[in-house]
């Protein structure tokens, strides 16, 4: 109990302290790891954190066990890619799995997705 009290103290610390943070969540699924990494995630606003999962892995510049706990609690997850802000001292999060997959199976251009990605973070 209080082991796990003093991680939600820590971890509202670590949303206060990346407030206004932006991160882009992908996995290592074969169909889209490359397609994002060639065409989306170069087009992504520098400021973007990357957080890529790696099997069971998170590698991140940040805390893994501050990551893990925001995948954890997703709120709107589906599937990957899924984009997470923070906001006011809350993680705000949102799937792109479907946009992406049409765009991916359909060909289409990757300015749809890029507007998508660039407006969730706004």
């Amino acid at each position: 109990y209080f082991q796990k009290k003093k991680f939600e103290k820590k971890y509202l610390k670590f949303l206060k302290e990346n407030e206004g943070k932006n991160f882009f969540c992908y996995n290592n699924r074969k169909k889209s790891k490359e397609y994002l990494e060639e065409n989306i995630l170069t087009n992504l606003n520098k400021e973007v954190v990357i957080v890529y999962l790696n099997g069971r892995d998170i590698e991140s510049e940040y805390n893994k066990e501050f990551i893990s706990e925001a995948l954890y609690g997703l709120k709107h997850y589906t599937k990957f890619p899924h984009l997470m802000k923070i906001r006011n001292g809350q993680l705000i999060d949102k799937s792109i799995n479907n946009p992406f997959f049409g765009i991916l199976k359909m060909n289409k251009p990757k300015a749809e997705l890029l507007g998508e990605i660039n407006h969730f973070f706004q």
